[in-house]
């Protein structure tokens, strides 16, 4: 992602569309507090000045093929620069009647749909880790939920398109300290606000923007937490 940080430093302006489903979409859920897609938009606002929009396309309940039916009205319309695709949480829902294979293959056309638009670029990204033991009344979502996140991986070593694989460090909390993990979380499928701050600090970081100034004040606790990520991936 080097590219995106380039531009950011050199360009006047930089369009990012964040698409995904209700982990990704603001709702009043928020509390009035920011979701991840926002932490990003004012993490690098600090960092580089008011010079990128940030579009959020986050439609709660959506699959990959919703997303591919809505692509052109909501994510081409905006001729962006980055899109960041964050899906697979609802695909993975029996109800859906999404296999693997056509996941795979919607979020493969998703990307090469990002490709033919001009000067633009794909981002994957994998969910958080889900509350597997407390999602008792979708137990056959909960046990496909990790297959559907290594398609997201597989994904994105076969495009070659850059991925942020939050779940790996997710899980790893989750399975040393459930206590805190679930601090971290509003309902079994979706982040609470700390959460949220956690999931945009790692975006940043992988962006190479780390919070400077306000914002790394404002995200101390974020900032805890994943300290507390790094030290379980160290061990």
């Amino acid at each position: 992602m080097t590219d995106l940080t380039r531009r950011l430093a050199s360009e006047p302006m930089t369009r990012i569309v964040a698409l995904g489903s209700s982990n990704t979409e603001r709702g009043a859920h928020g509390q009035g507090w920011h979701n991840w897609f926002d932490w990003l938009d004012v993490g690098l606002r600090e960092r580089f000045g008011r010079v990128h929009h940030t579009i959020n396309a986050g439609v709660s309940g959506e699959t990959s093929r919703d997303m591919l039916a809505r692509f052109d009205r909501d994510v081409a319309l905006y001729r962006p620069h980055l899109v960041i695709i964050t899906t697979g949480g609802n695909d993975c829902n029996p109800v859906n009647e999404l296999s693997l294979e056509k996941f795979g293959a919607n979020l493969s056309e998703l990307v090469r749909r990002v490709r033919r638009l001009d000067g633009c670029e794909a981002l994957l990204q994998t969910y958080y880790s889900i509350d597997v033991a407390a999602l008792t009344e979708e137990a056959e979502r909960a046990r496909q939920f990790a297959a559907y996140m290594q398609v997201v991986r597989e994904v994105a070593a076969q495009d070659e398109v850059a991925l942020v694989d939050h779940l790996a460090r997710w899980e790893r909390l989750r399975h040393a300290d459930l206590a805190a993990y679930r601090r971290l979380m509003r309902d079994p499928m979706h982040l609470n606000p700390l959460g949220n701050m956690v999931f945009g600090l790692d975006l940043l970081r992988a962006l190479g923007v780390p919070p400077v100034g306000e914002v790394a004040t404002w995200c101390e606790p974020g900032l805890a937490v994943q300290a507390r990520f790094d030290a379980l991936a160290a061990d």
